[in-house]
């Protein structure tokens, strides 16, 4: 295998092995005497995706830091591209094409920065493609020190040769690093809903579960009021179940569309239990172009489809007589309450009234009242009502894994 095959090769492996971009501007400079190799991008934006695209050979962090911090904006060679519009395009230019070198010795860039790191003369090959890579403007940029001879002709068809396999190689990283962030994200999402303690139950375009995190996995296999048949989040009960699947059709196809006169608005329902327990309390909410999107649960604890299915619609379940196991150790945490205290709040959150209380604990009435005040005072409440408010809002913060 020939030179300029090896060089191809190591370009479109650095697609996978982005570490391997080193080695390509590695294998530039041997080819054309360069001392130094940097590939960046000239856009204003800067981000993970554009740090992702910059790579280095023979370029200290030291003059990275130079660059990035003092030098970027004054970096005259890049400013003069960027005034001719060349910034834009796919084309090969040298230093002295682009800034006279008289100017360039002149400048706070040359004297501050390359004349002391042994660089002066430029080759740069401009690699934006008026598509997906106009938004970040890569730059594959070769030097020598400034007393060595300009770069030939040959340096330039190189450069010219190559430009095509670049650009077929950045194109490819961007869409997997795009990729990546998106299914990141989507995993992300998936941990954050799973920890919540309500059931939240992600429907697809056809109504079918496309997510189910822990809280609500644990009603559905309950069977106490709801279950799940063919995919399908259903109700037990008949006229429930009608109006149930009514409200889920109608937000999975409202969700994701254009203007709709619903779309936006939840749409509550309480279903009840055979156990007698207190009814779950349900909201459909149809999903916004922009909120509808790719769910993953990779990682969770619920079921769903999985694999990044577009979500239309959204159901909260809420079951009033569920008590998080570690209440108690969240309300001490929250509002300095004694472990006496914070089991008073759980029990009258489970209905016992202050005398049951009393009497379970074994303790006057009046003793059940006193930390009760205390309990008010810590919590800016005055009410038994206002507390448990308070508590119930507690209760939809994130439990641990």
């Amino acid at each position: 295998m020939d030179s300029a095959d090896q060089l191809i090769e190591a370009i479109y492996d650095a697609v996978t092995f982005p570490e391997r971009w080193g080695g390509v501007l590695e294998r530039l400079c041997a080819l054309t005497d360069a001392t130094h190799g940097f590939l960046f991008t000239t856009a204003p934006r800067h981000d993970s995706l554009t740090a992702a695209l910059w790579a280095r050979h023979n370029i200290t962090d030291r003059q990275l830091a130079d660059y990035t911090t003092h030098f970027r904006h004054r970096d005259v060679w890049a400013n003069a591209a960027a005034a001719r519009g060349l910034l834009n395009r796919c084309v090969v230019r040298r230093g002295e094409e682009l800034v006279p070198d008289a100017v360039l010795r002149r400048s706070a860039f040359f004297n501050e920065l390359l004349r002391d790191h042994g660089m002066g003369r430029l080759c740069a090959l401009t690699l934006s493609d008026g598509g997906e890579l106009s938004s970040v403007q890569p730059v594959l940029s070769l030097h020598r020190p400034a007393d060595a001879l300009p770069f030939s002709d040959e340096t330039v068809r190189l450069l010219q040769d190559c430009a095509p396999h670049l650009q077929r190689a950045m194109r490819l990283r961007v869409r997997l690093l795009a990729g990546r962030d998106g299914r990141e994200e989507a995993r992300w999402s998936g941990r954050a809903i799973d920890r919540l303690p309500m059931g939240v139950v992600l429907l697809d375009a056809t109504g079918r579960i496309a997510g189910l995190n822990r809280a609500g996995q644990a009603m559905i296999d309950a069977r106490d009021g709801l279950r799940l048949v063919q995919g399908r989040l259903q109700a037990e009960q008949g006229g429930e179940a009608r109006r149930l699947a009514h409200l889920l059709e109608a937000a999975a196809s409202a969700g994701g569309k254009g203007a709709s006169a619903h779309r936006g608005e939840a749409a509550d329902l309480r279903v009840s239990r055979p156990s007698g327990r207190a009814s779950y309390l349900l909201s459909v909410l149809p999903l916004s172009p922009e909120a509808a999107g790719p769910f993953d649960d990779a990682d969770g604890g619920g079921s769903g489809g999985g694999g990044g299915a577009h979500i239309r619609a959204v159901v909260y379940i809420v079951d009033p007589a569920a008590v998080a196991p570690g209440l108690g150790r969240r309300l001490c945490a929250l509002f300095g309450l004694t472990a006496v205290e914070a089991g008073l709040v759980v029990d009258l959150l489970g209905d016992l009234t202050p005398a049951e209380i009393g009497e379970r604990r074994g303790v006057a009435i009046s003793t059940v009242r006193s930390q009760l005040r205390s309990v008010f005072a810590k919590t800016g409440t005055t009410r038994q009502s206002e507390l448990m408010n308070l508590v119930n809002r507690c209760l939809m913060l994130p439990e641990g894994p």
